[in-house]
């Protein structure tokens, strides 16, 4: 817009008609909105006056639109008309006037301006409205003056506070007397105002504010009043700056609980401000605050119960606490109320310090727990209801921490929490039986969660007492009050997780009773209750009848038609929630599979009624869901009407593009077939086969290895369809086998598919036709087939998949195959060389070659081959064959690995060779127990394998596998032997000693267990070992005992713990320098030790982090790695992001912040070489990522916003130029993880 339209629509401002004024305000407003709004410095200047003077304006509404003109103008116009309107705004704040609107306004205005500030103004208005504001402050005699610019000037630091170093002296000189003040408003905005500003100030500034608040409570000659404001100054302090404050808490902690301990009768605020200062000191600064958690827990303990104006029989309370008597309060007592009573704020804080001091302590739980728990059941009886919502929630975090930390102890350990809450469960439900039949809903809806959340943590707990629940739960399914759908959620989640986490029998006897109120909140209209309800529905189909066909109890059968009535009303129904039909669905589909026999006349009615559901495009992918449900039932049901129907609308749905309904679909066909295949027609067995062919490729392997599973349930249960399969599926199937992607449940599934394809009979299915296609398909097309990585590993398939299919068939055709395989062998094309070797060491290992001659002689002249893939397969083929007969094989394995000690090279690979050996035959030993080495065998294994400790590094590191393998195997006899090495002066036998640790860890457990325990120690403690490689091995030993089974090394952290700190820190003597001539080339030798030592971290931190999070070693050592090289930098970044996650980190985080914010600034400042090539270029940005989300983890953080030195470093480094947009995009993709993780929950 031209000029002379802004002058137009500012002479029509100066109007007198307050219409035309708004109007051309709201004009004005709508022009500087616009993107392409300027204008010269003569207007700029005359509409920041007018924009002043609408803001006086007598309409409310016109000074309304002058505020948002304000807000748009500051950023429009020139930095001087900013400073000019911010002056004369200051002006009308603090010059003394008989008009207080025109104040108002002004404040209203300064406030606007403050909040939308930026870029290089910023710093001229914040000096100029805190300078003003000051001058305000000491207007001491005029209350309002004084009072809108303390709190202009609270708004003006708690923005821009880190711009104003130079001002913060005098602004502390300022205000600290205001502390004092008579006037309480005065007072709480002065507290206010110093904590915006306290977490921009110095340490010394900061020191010298705490040190004043705490000498002038230790004065003790205060009022009353006074000393409420200085405690509660405390905790604001103690909450802005957070972890700062630490160091003057063995000052402050006494002292806050001395005020609480010595406050009047009836100065119920004080006792308020100091158990809030004291949760502030807890949760901002536990570890400061960990020495006087005996006196906080106490405290908190005692102003829980204090009541001063309700007495409370002493019998009773402490019956309760036992677990009797809690039935003896009147409803009376719950209906006491004195509206002057303030003493349920001293209970509420106390709940809140309770429950920071269970978040803050986890590693002392076990005595916070004995101490807490009974109080805070007895407390359930709680009068005010706000309260009782705080105890509740107390209750809660108490009851979650146990279900954290419970895994820390062992199972017997009598400090288990675990057990603790065991042995408390009869009280604390005795107790919530009472409240369950409380007046209140909102009482009743806390009790639920507690319950539920007890439930969560102790599944059984609530299988003795469930008679004294279930009033409680029909009465809130009967509830008819204002919020009675959030109470019936409650009651009924609570219901099904109960019935989930219990036999059924603990149920049984009361479904009749809790079936009234669960049918009656099916019925809801509200769709949240309505399925939530038909959720516990069908888990009570479970309860009546467990273990189906087993008849149905008597005493249930009166149940079973109205659960059937109840879920067929909304399954029936068409305006339903799809939240409902869903539940409905499924619900009725466990019905029928678990009661279909008892409900017989009505199966086809609900078969049509799921027919129905599975047209319908909304409610298809749990009908498909349901069908499957009906075919995995124990029960004979009989749906031949519906088969057929269902066959067609679930193989079309095969051709969908939504994958949960294709896999769900196959998933479903398959489970029809199996159950019901010989009653199916041809067409649509057909119809299946042809559409699930098309699925079985590389693309989704999850889906293709459901459709070759659906194949071969075809094959066996409609022998008819074996020339459709062979037509359709062989082709896709050795499509598939020749994919380098073949793994897994696709790879397993193919294995069946070819001798399920060879038992049809057919001429182009035989086992002849079919190993010859596969071994066509395994020699590739390609001339380079040999070096062509892809082929390589779907030779692997290929092998696998003719072993299944010759071993079977016979000897005769294992004969002809090792005959046609060692014809292979002989060709010049090493790609069939290789394939003819592996599937050679398959069959062998399935079966004795030893019959076949030359298989022996042919395997070893491949050793000795030019091409390293054919010697790699010809040790696999050495292995795999040795399997089959230990008794010849094995002697001359290990004679040949004995006399191959020179060459290193040959050794390696017959010493894989006796690895695949080792691991064949401990993977048969778990099914068969006489599948083993003699102990003969096992001897000389052992010897052997003693021998070639001290061989090449790739040769110890097949040694100690073979060592670990067999332990699990023969524990007692192959720990001894290992322990002999502990001692040896070779290193290179230490080394493979304590390697073979990482491969006797498993997750499951296992007898070595207990073995290794004992002796674990010695094997990590070689971390202290003198060479470098030794304790690598030690550590990345460790790394993998933690991952499998954390519990072995819980006793000996103390003692590892410090010598795998020392591993992480960069030595100078294993740095050298290597003269190359032109120039000098540095090489660190602890580098991939470091590494080791960093990522060990990262594992110990996930398994066992409360031995880590709070220790000044660990956060000693991640500043190290952040420091260090960029292989180490990386699991740091990482171990920063969960410390930041977890709620014992990230105190210890917050306290280490200021430290951490060189390393990360470094790295993120670095920039590469001009000639970096590519990789060094995308190692350098997947670097900058890694770092981002660790500051990104950081800034989350609540409290960081409090070290001025991080606040600063985002502003100067993380939120501008290019980085700006790599932190918005690591944060994008944080986000779109957790929305990935919400939907997946």
């Amino acid at each position: 817009m031209s000029a002379a339209a802004i002058n137009l629509i500012l002479e029509k401002v100066a109007s007198k008609d307050k219409d035309f004024r708004y109007m051309a305000t709201s004009d004005l407003l709508n022009e500087l909105s616009k993107d392409t709004f300027q204008v010269d410095s003569e207007l700029e200047r005359k509409l920041c006056k007018v924009v002043a003077a609408q803001l006086e304006d007598q309409s409310g509404d016109i000074s309304g639109l002058a505020v948002k003109c304000l807000a748009v103008l500051v950023r429009k116009v020139q930095e001087p008309r900013v400073l000019e309107l911010v002056r004369g705004l200051c002006d009308k704040v603090i010059t003394v006037s008989k008009k207080d609107e025109s104040r108002d306004i002004a404040t209203i205005g300064l406030k606007t301006v403050i909040e939308v500030a930026s870029g290089a103004t910023a710093h001229q208005v914040a000096a100029l409205i805190s300078s003003k504001m000051l001058e305000g402050v000491q207007q001491k005699d005029n209350f309002d003056i004084t009072n809108d610019s303390l709190d202009i000037l609270t708004d003006v630091l708690g923005k821009f506070g880190h711009l104003l170093p130079e001002q913060h002296a005098m602004i502390l000189q300022t205000l600290l007397p205001y502390l004092d003040d008579n006037r309480q408003g005065i007072r709480k905005r002065a507290l206010h105002c110093i904590g915006a500003l306290s977490p921009f100030l110095s340490d010394d500034q900061l020191d010298s504010v705490a040190k004043h608040k705490l000498d002038r409570l230790s004065s003790g000659t205060m009022k009353p009043d006074t000393a409420r404001s200085y405690v509660q100054g405390i905790a604001t302090l103690s909450k802005s700056v957070g972890y700062r404050f630490g160091r003057h808490l063995d000052v402050a902690v006494p002292l806050v609980m001395q005020y609480g301990q010595k406050a009047a009768e009836g100065d119920d605020e004080l006792r308020e401000f100091t158990l809030q200062a004291l949760e502030s000191f807890v949760s901002r600064s536990p570890n400061d605050a960990r020495p006087f958690l005996d006196q906080l827990l106490s405290e908190g303990l005692n102003y829980l119960k204090h009541d001063p104006n309700y007495a409370v029989d002493d019998m009773d309370e402490g019956d309760e606490g036992a677990g009797s008597g809690v039935d003896d309060d009147d409803d009376d007592d719950e209906d006491y109320s004195d509206d002057e009573d303030m003493s349920w704020k001293v209970r509420r804080a106390a709940a809140k310090l309770i429950s920071a001091l269970v978040h803050a302590y986890p590693d002392q739980l076990s005595d916070i727990y004995s101490k807490a728990a009974g109080e805070l059941v007895s407390r359930f009886r709680e009068r005010e209801e706000n309260v009782k919502a705080d105890v509740f929630a107390a209750y809660c975090d108490l009851l979650r921490q146990v279900g954290v930390v419970s895994h820390r102890y062992g199972a017997n350990d009598p400090n288990n929490p675990l057990h603790l809450l065991q042995a408390d469960v009869g009280t604390m439900l005795k107790a919530a039986a009472k409240q369950l039949s409380d007046k209140s809903p909102k009482t009743r809806m806390g009790m639920f969660t507690v319950l539920k959340t007890l439930v969560g943590v102790l599944p059984g707990s609530v299988a003795d007492h469930v008679g004294m629940l279930v009033p409680g739960i029909l009465l809130a399914c009967k509830d008819k009050s204002a919020s009675s759908s959030s109470l019936k959620i409650e009651a009924l989640t609570f219901l099904r997780v109960a019935l989930e986490n219990n036999s059924p029998t603990v149920f049984q006897p009361h479904v009749q009773q809790l079936s009234q109120g669960v049918f009656t909140a099916a019925g809801e209209r509200y769709y949240k209750v309505a399925a939530e309800a038909l959720r516990v529905c069908e888990q009570m189909i479970s309860v009546i009848r467990p273990n189906p066909p087993a008849a149905v109890e008597s005493k249930l059968t009166p149940v079973v038609q109205p659960l059937y009535s109840c879920i067929n009303g909304r399954l029936a129904a068409q305006d339903q929630d799809q939240e409902v039909k869903e539940c409905a669905i499924l619900g009725m589909a466990h019905l029928i599979a678990t009661l279909g026999d008892v409900l017989s006349t009505e199966v086809p009615n609900v078969l049509k009624l799921l027919l129905d559901r599975l047209r319908n495009e909304i409610t298809r992918l749990p009908a498909v869901k349901a069908f499957a449900i009906l075919a995995n039932s124990k029960l004979d049901l009989p749906i031949d009407g519906a088969l057929e129907p269902a066959m067609a609308e679930l193989t079309s749905f095969l051709r969908k593009a939504n994958r949960l309904l294709r896999q769900a679909a196959l998933q479903a066909l398959d489970a029809l077939v199996a159950k019901y295949g010989s009653s199916l027609d041809t067409a649509s067995t057909t119809a299946v086969v042809a559409e699930a062919s098309v699925l079985i490729n590389d693309t989704d392997l999850s889906i293709a290895a459901l459709s070759l599973k659906l194949a071969v349930t075809l094959l066996e249960k409609q022998p008819g369809v074996a020339q459709e399969v062979v037509d359709k599926v062989l082709p896709a199937g050795l499509q598939l086998v020749r994919s380098p992607l073949l793994q897994g449940a696709a790879l397993a599934e193919l294995q069946a598919l070819f001798p399920a394809l060879a038992q049809t009979g057919s001429p182009s299915a035989s086992t002849e036709v079919l190993v010859s296609t596969l071994l066509d398909e395994g020699r590739g097309r390609r001339e380079s087939a040999s070096t062509d990585g892809s082929v390589r590993q779907a030779q692997h398939g290929v092998a696998l998949c003719c072993a299944v299919l010759v071993v079977p068939a016979g000897q005769s055709q294992i004969d002809a195959t090792v005959k046609q395989l060692l014809q292979m062998l002989k060709s010049a094309d090493p790609a069939s060389q290789r394939l003819a070797l592996l599937c050679l060491g398959e069959i062998g290992r399935r079966t004795d070659l030893s019959t076949s001659s030359n298989v022996d002689s042919a395997i070893n002249s491949s050793l000795s081959s030019d091409s390293e893939d054919i010697k790699a397969a010809a040790s696999l083929a050495l292995g795999g064959v040795a399997c089959g007969n230990l008794g010849k094989y094995l002697p001359a394995l290990l004679s040949s690995i004995e006399g191959s000690q020179g060459n290193s090279k040959q050794q390696y690979l017959l010493l894989q060779a006796l690895n695949e050996v080792v691991t064949t035959v401990a993977a048969r030993l778990a099914k068969d127990k006489a599948a083993s080495f003699t102990d003969a065998q096992l001897q000389q294994v052992l010897e052997l394998l003693v021998a070639s400790s001290r061989s090449e590094e790739e040769c110890r590191n097949v040694v100690a596998e073979c060592f670990g393998k067999l332990a699990l195997m023969h524990p007692q006899e192959v720990l001894g032997k290992l322990r002999t090495g502990l001692t040896s002066d070779s290193e290179h036998t230490r080394c493979v000693v304590v390697g073979a640790v990482k491969y006797m860890v498993v997750d499951k457990p296992h007898p070595v267990d207990d073995l290794l325990k004992d002796c674990l120690l010695d094997f990590l403690m070689l971390m202290n070992d003198p060479d470098r490689h030794v304790r690598k091995a030690a550590v990345v030993a460790l790394s993998a005992v933690t991952h499998h089974k954390p519990g072995l090394i819980a006793a000996g952290l103390d003692q590892l713990l410090p010598v795998l700190y020392d591993q992480t820190v960069i030595k100078p003597e294993m740095i050298r320098t290597v003269d190359l001539g032109p120039f000098k080339h540095r090489i660190d030798d602890g580098l991939e030790l470091r590494k080791a030592a960093f990522e060990c971290l990262d594992i110990l931190l996930t398994a066992v982090p409360h031995a880590l999070q709070q220790q000044p070693a660990f956060l000693a050592a991640l500043e190290s790695g952040l420091k260090d090289h960029q292989d180490v930098k990386a699991p740091a970044h990482l171990m920063l992001v969960k410390l930041c996650a977890s709620p014992g980190g990230a105190p210890a985080v917050l306290s280490q912040l200021d430290k951490l914010v060189e390393p990360l600034e470094k790295t993120l400042t670095t920039k590469l070489k001009s000639d970096a090539v590519k990789q060094e270029v995308d190692r350098h940005e997947e670097l900058l990522r890694s770092c981002l989300r660790a500051v990104d983890a950081l800034n989350r953080l609540p409290g960081s916003e409090a070290c001025a030195p991080f606040t600063a470093f985002l502003k100067r480094t993380v939120l501008t130029g290019t980085l700006r947009d790599k932190f918005l995009a690591a944060q994008a993709e944080r986000q779109e993880a957790e929305g990935d993780a919400m939907e997946v929950v």
